[in-house]
């Protein structure tokens, strides 16, 4: 029994050494595998996805507010049909009508958000074609100038002017939160990989030292040195720890394959142990740099419960911000 606890107590100091001692030339790191899952994992992509609808989502909406060139026609259209027509004499005759009235137009127009109108720019050319009587005509309205204003309705590119910027920046700040819960995750999956393949070896090696004592064991009761029932509970102590062996197998085997399903990885990766970092300094996050703080002003503006000032959207980063001193904790 001393030989078995002065091995637990050798196993006990090999497991408290440095992890940078430990050998971290093979394998994935930690911010390999977090860069990998950024871009190849389904959340990643999603996250990248979201982003992309956002910002597209921007350029429609400056684009409201931008002379837009528009061509629209109907070419060709072409009809037959056999109509009735009046005869003087009170009769009625089916003929045959063949005819093709095309038109094709050119409008540049420009929206206004004051008023929600539209002023435009439009020129149009018309052709029709009689085939049974072989005439053609043209029709063309070379430039016109139109303004059209709604009355009485909702002016949408009013709100929208509100609304759109405080949208996009909460989208952009929604998408860094995404990646760093990302980051959060993957870390939190890494390193229970690596504390599962240590308890995986912890137990081989508890396996392997409870064999080697039972074979002490043996040789010393073949001597008369050693009780059978001392030998019993070596030979149970020896199934016990190669239970414990495949249970932490199975579960490093299972944590694995979280993390591969996690970060879209094709094969188990090969992680390595990082070196220890410093401790870094915890700051408060400032209440401007999170994605609530323009959804609270949009809902608010939305519900038409406050007006809009000149200081908002507020930016990222306000131009007069002066860090007050306040004391920072580490963890």
């Amino acid at each position: 029994m001393k030989l078995q606890l002065l091995f637990l107590l050798g196993m006990l100091a090999l497991l408290m050494r440095p992890a940078g001692a430990q050998p971290t030339a093979n394998g994935l790191t930690l911010d390999g595998v977090i860069a990998l899952s950024l871009d190849q994992s389904a959340v990643g992509r999603q996250a990248y996805t979201t982003r992309e609808t956002s910002y597209w989502a921007w350029r429609g909406y400056q684009a409201n507010y931008r002379p837009q060139l528009g061509l629209a026609g109907t070419l060709p259209n072409f009809s037959r049909a056999i109509a009735p027509v009046v005869q003087p004499d009170g009769t009625t005759s089916f003929q045959s009508v063949r005819i093709n009235n095309s038109d094709l137009g050119l409008t540049l127009s420009q929206n206004i958000g004051l008023t929600g109108g539209q002023v435009f720019v439009r020129s149009v050319v018309q052709r029709f074609d009689d085939f049974n009587g072989q005439l053609r005509r043209y029709n063309n309205q070379p430039f016109a100038v139109g303004l059209t204003q709604p009355l009485g309705q909702f002016n949408g590119l009013r709100w929208a002017r509100r609304l759109e910027p405080l949208r996009y920046q909460e989208s952009q700040r929604q998408y860094v939160e995404e990646r760093e819960t990302i980051a959060q995750r993957v870390t939190e999956l890494y390193f229970d990989v690596l504390l599962e393949q240590v308890n995986a070896e912890v137990a081989r090696q508890n396996a392997e030292a409870t064999a080697e004592l039972l074979r002490i064991g043996q040789e010393r009761f073949r001597l008369g040195r050693l009780s059978q029932s001392d030998l019993l509970q070596l030979e149970l102590n020896l199934l016990d720890a190669r239970q414990a062996q495949t249970q932490a197998q199975l579960n490093a085997q299972n944590a694995t394959v979280d993390l591969q399903a996690y970060t879209g990885l094709a094969e188990a990766p090969a992680l390595a142990v990082p070196r220890p970092a410093p401790q870094p300094v915890v700051r408060r996050l400032a209440p401007w740099s999170r994605p609530g703080s323009t959804a609270a002003p949009r809902w608010l503006f939305a519900a038409g419960c406050c007006r809009p000032s000149a200081t908002w959207p507020r930016p990222a980063v306000p131009p007069d911000f002066k860090p007050r001193s306040r004391p920072t904790w580490a963890t």
